[in-house]
């Protein structure tokens, strides 16, 4: 194939081949962010949480538990959604934690 041919053949976009453009660089916000009341044993979460995130924030309970809360409130503020993954994750948690007497509440 000559020069001429290949560059008639091949798209000058590279997104063209696959119909994607170029990702933004620029810093996106997260989609999920947690902040803990370590005095409270409160943490208050932003955004989706999904299973990856409820396993993070499982990281923060443990945390509290291991402070000495007996209860520990999760706050989900108002933009905040979780789904049925997520749900389930945390149900399991509160299971494991009654047992070891500490009290799971989700708001």
């Amino acid at each position: 194939m000559s020069q001429d041919a290949a560059e008639s053949t091949v798209p000058r976009d590279p997104g063209a081949l696959t119909d994607r453009r170029p990702v933004d660089p620029s810093p996106q916000p997260p989609s999920f962010t947690a902040s803990l009341d370590q005095r409270h044993g409160v943490v208050r979460a932003r955004g989706h949480l999904d299973v990856l995130a409820a396993d993070l924030l499982r990281g923060s309970i443990v945390a509290l538990q291991r402070r000495g809360h007996r209860q520990i409130t999760v706050r989900l503020e108002p933009l905040a959604t979780a789904d049925d993954a997520a749900r389930e994750a945390l149900a399991r948690l509160a299971g494991t934690l009654a047992a070891e007497g500490v009290r799971l509440v989700v708001e």
